[in-house]
């Protein structure tokens, strides 16, 4: 039988398989050394634990309907637009939720004088304790400055006004989250990001079990309900109710919809169709920052940002269900219906033995099922430790910087977002020939360091120069690096795990991510330390997220196919398509 590794034309192994008189199983001994035998009963007869390191035999998806054509175009794009409506939410907090200047209300008989008049007379320690004032005092006589004033009489304040020069109507304006309360804004969005990490395992569990376009289709409406229901809340608990469960729905669309992309297509095309699935992320950046300027009310924000998540739930007539998926799980009938849709939609002609091919990838019965102990036996243990280390890195350097815009204190605060939005398109669109020619590991890796050394020149130029567009500039190059990475680092996840447990390695991977946001709303209290030290803390992060990636295998395309050692099962080319997974599963991920 031909190398494994040598099959740019797999139609030939296919027929020699075919033609043997009975059907036969593909098993892996101990030392990798892949032997064909005949199976000697039936597969409930014949049962065998699940292959943690590979998809066995050739991409028989990608040999029918072709690697990519006008249907997996449509697809993807239509699975792109899943992650609009998830940032949104993500990254509403910005606007809806930001910090501004806030002091004691005037009283009636006082509403005429000058706010700056106000604050001088009555708060000279802080907003949140009021001088007390004496009976029958007037604004002319604060003006004049003939005003008594009571030393050391204060008392605490319970009403408040709020600057809105640069936002609206915030939940902090509407609950006075400030003084006693100020830390309540920062648990509303550590609760979201806490469901987001539980969301992250649990909800790749069940797209892994129930499949891919259940749990996508079953959380946009979810989110969508959510969305409207934020609307409604009349109470800061019930808001945090909701985006609890709202971050618990939004990364599994996020995520759903990402291995289902990256599930149709095949070749280098897995890595075009995952980067291609961030583009509409900048797009959503730039949408809250705009809306935001026309809407500054929060509740007018959430309502026109709930509009597009409704409108994707029609999209369930429309999406598949994951092929390779449905074939890793035995539904064998399932795949050939939509292989024949999608075969005929790209004008392709359906090989003739194509029964025969899909009952070569028909999984056997299995003991056990998608259970996240699977990612810490063999080869995954390893894997999974460090994908763990690298996602916990890369998110709080990612988000650090999206989510603190405001705490940079440097300009106009939608300018400023609009900017570092326009500055990650570039960075993604970069990211696909980085990715083709440069491999995984390398690429990740310097992005990371270089946005860590971007960030630590922000804080010496800051120190040197006083200049705005200093540090503008190298936080620029700091998110164009980043967020390249962020490009990069899903799609080596998803190459790094089989198909049978690929959602719930992505998913264990965002629980990481998870707990790595919770982390966020506190990164700027480093400040009161010392006021470099968020950014210091920033760039350590990406140097070691950086680094453990190096300790991780290539799984970029290999230049020269390695030579056959005997014994041993050959290295894999991702982009072969005799790969059924995308993973690289050799000797190097022991």
């Amino acid at each position: 039988m031909k190398s494994r590794t040598d099959c740019s034309d797999p139609q030939p192994e296919l027929q020699e398989l075919l033609q043997k008189p009975r059907s036969l199983q593909l098993l892996t001994d101990g030392d990798k050394h892949a032997t064909i035998i005949p199976s000697q009963g039936s597969n409930k007869e014949k049962t065998r634990p699940v292959d943690l390191v590979e998809d066995e035999g050739p991409d028989v998806v990608s040999t029918i309907i072709g690697k990519y054509g006008r249907w997996q175009l449509l697809m993807t794009f239509l699975l792109s637009l899943f992650s609009l409506p998830c940032t949104f939410h993500i990254y509403l907090p910005t606007f809806t939720a930001k910090a501004t200047k806030f002091w004691c209300s005037r009283p009636d008989n006082l509403s005429n004088l000058s706010i700056t008049e106000w604050i001088n007379y009555s708060q000279p320690i802080n907003a949140c304790s009021v001088r007390k004032l004496p009976p029958g005092i007037t604004a002319e006589a604060i003006l004049n400055h003939t005003a008594p004033i009571l030393a050391n009489l204060f008392e605490k304040c319970t009403e408040w006004e709020y600057d809105r020069s640069e936002v609206g109507n915030t939940i902090i304006t509407e609950w006075n989250l400030v003084c006693d309360n100020a830390s309540l804004t920062s648990l509303a969005e550590v609760v979201f990001l806490i469901g987001i990490g539980v969301g992250g395992v649990i909800g790749g569990w069940i797209s892994d079990r129930f499949g891919r376009k259940r749990i996508l289709m079953g959380m946009i409406t979810a989110q969508s309900v959510l969305a409207i229901l934020s609307l409604l809340v009349r109470s800061y608990v019930q808001y945090v109710v909701v985006r609890l469960i709202m971050g618990f729905v939004s990364v599994s669309v996020v995520y759903a919809a990402f291995v289902l992309s990256v599930e149709l297509v095949g070749g280098k095309w897995v890595t075009i169709a995952g980067v291609c699935n961030f583009f509409p992320l900048p797009l959503a950046y730039l949408i809250v920052s705009l809306l935001s300027l026309v809407l500054p009310n929060w509740r007018d924000l959430q309502l026109a940002l709930s509009i597009p998540g409704c409108l994707l739930i029609a999209l369930w007539f429309v999406l598949p269900e994951s092929p390779r998926w449905l074939l890793s799980m035995g539904k064998t009938q399932e795949a050939k219906l939509m292989l024949q849709k999608a075969a005929m939609f790209n004008k392709r002609e359906l090989p003739a033995d194509i029964d025969k091919l899909l009952l070569l990838q028909k999984s056997e019965t299995r003991e056990e099922g998608p259970s996240v102990t699977m990612l810490f036996k063999g080869p995954l243990r390893k894997r999974t430790i460090c994908l763990f280390v690298a996602w916990f890195c890369m998110t709080i350097v990612y988000y650090g910087l999206l989510l603190n815009i405001g705490n940079f204190n440097i300009g106009n605060l939608h300018m400023t977002s609009i900017i570092l939005a326009i500055v990650e398109i570039p960075a993604i669109a970069v990211s696909v020939p980085i990715l083709l020619k440069g491999g995984r590991r390398i690429p990740i890796v310097s992005s990371m360091i270089i946005c860590g050394l971007a960030c630590v020149a922000s804080e010496l130029f800051s120190i040197a120069f006083e200049q705005e567009w200093v540090m503008i500039l190298c936080l620029m190059v700091g998110k164009f690096a980043i967020g390249s990475t962020n490009m990069m680092l899903p799609i080596y996840t998803v190459e790094l795990y089989p198909t049978v447990v690929r959602n719930l390695g992505v998913g264990a991977s965002q629980m990481s991510a998870g707990l790595a946001l919770i982390f966020i709303p506190y990164l700027w209290k480093l400040a009161a330390l010392n006021e470099h030290l968020p950014m210091v803390t920033i760039s350590a992060l990406g140097a070691i997220g950086g680094g453990i990636v190096l300790i991780l295998p290539e799984t970029g395309q290999l230049k020269e196919p390695p030579a056959t050692v005997v014994g041993k099962l050959p290295q894999y080319d991702s982009n072969s398509p005799c790969n059924g997974t995308f993973t690289v599963a050799d000797e190097r991920g022991h």
